[in-house]
């Protein structure tokens, strides 16, 4: 999808008007409804404005609208795969980026459309520490904090009936391959192991990394 095609989506989703739209950048809607028709040019500077006025990262724009409610249920199914000792966070970072990218790798998208960076521990999803403070502050998850300050995330034991509504049958099991297959592994070899796909090689500090890398990725070594 273009640019903007993800923005006509983006402001649909969030129940705006082109008018709405058109008032923020100082334009009139006419001149706005040639940008979404391809008329007329959209600037950086307009991205910039457009970014703040719904609350997403610029790329978003570029990599299309991020379905954080899914990636919150993925996270949690995640977790719910290691109920007996809890699951590093750094782990449980890589397993979700494993999800995604190899949803994308058999499907030509991904499963939930967030963002992720390439970090210093390896790809990390946009969204990921802000659902885990939100997910911790609601009690839907538990922290436990060891040493080195490692932590350790936990499905608290009361907590049942957790919706994942969002998940089709086949995503649940392809997380539920995925966790199998990095259940013994320690959080260092699930690292290393990253580093050494197309995904974090090709990428700058910081930098988003595009889905479509993983398509050069080794079949054997897409998770």
């Amino acid at each position: 999808m273009s640019v903007i095609d993800n923005l006509i989506e983006l402001r649909k989703k969030t129940g705006h008007s082109q008018e709405d739209v058109a008032d923020k950048l100082g334009i009139t809607r006419q001149t706005y409804s040639r940008i979404e028709g391809n008329d007329a040019p959209l600037t950086t500077r307009q991205l910039d404005t457009l970014a703040s006025y719904f609350g997403v990262p610029v790329e978003e724009f570029f990599y299309g609208v991020q379905n954080v409610d899914k990636f919150k249920q993925m996270y949690l199914f995640a977790v719910n795969q290691f109920k007996k000792a809890g699951i590093p966070k750094t782990k449980l970072a890589k397993i979700l980026y494993f999800a995604d990218f190899y949803h994308y790798y058999n499907n030509l998208e991904s499963m939930s459309g967030v963002l992720y960076r390439c970090k210093e521990y390896g790809p990390l999803a946009d969204a990921f520490l802000e659902i885990t403070d939100v997910l911790f502050e609601t009690g839907q998850i538990q922290i436990e904090c060891l040493s080195l300050g490692a932590q350790m995330i936990s499905i608290p034991k009361q907590l049942n009936n957790i919706d994942f509504s969002l998940l089709s049958s086949d995503e649940k099991k392809e997380i539920k391959t995925i966790c199998a297959r990095w259940k013994d592994s320690n959080v260092q070899t699930i690292v290393d192991y990253t580093h050494k796909q197309k995904p974090w090689m090709s990428c700058r500090t910081n930098e988003v990394i595009p889905y479509e890398l993983i398509l050069q990725e080794n079949p054997d070594h897409v998770f």
